[in-house]
């Protein structure tokens, strides 16, 4: 008997949702070369003592705040997460549909906006 694959319900790409969000980033984190750090997210690194490193534990182990917003065919989506010192860091991240990456426009700490 073959084996049982299990149901993968289809991504809705036109009324993404956060827990459709949040899957598609974690597994696209799991490998790094699929996460590409802008410029202005590279700029805040040293701003806010964030780090590459944690970016990528951010993306593959956070949840999203919020719900994703569609801003020219791009689903952005903030992926939090709590850190050593009981900061939550924040990672504003666009999901490209293209291919398999994500993009970090920004990194934040969550309670200076809130």
């Amino acid at each position: 008997m073959a084996d049982l694959v299990p149901f993968k319900r289809p991504i809705r790409w036109d009324s993404l949702r956060s827990d459709e969000a949040e899957k598609v980033i974690k597994e696209r984190a799991q490998n790094t070369d699929n996460v590409i750090i802008g410029a202005h997210a590279f700029d805040r690194v040293e701003e806010r003592s964030i780090v590459a490193e944690d970016i990528y534990w951010i993306l593959q182990t956070g949840i999203v705040d919020g719900r994703p917003v569609c801003e020219e065919g791009e689903w952005k989506v903030i992926m939090v997460r709590r850190m050593p010192g009981l900061r939550e860091a924040g990672v504003v991240t666009l999901i490209v549909q293209e291919n398999d990456a994500v993009f970090v426009k920004t990194v934040e700490w969550m309670d200076w906006i809130r």
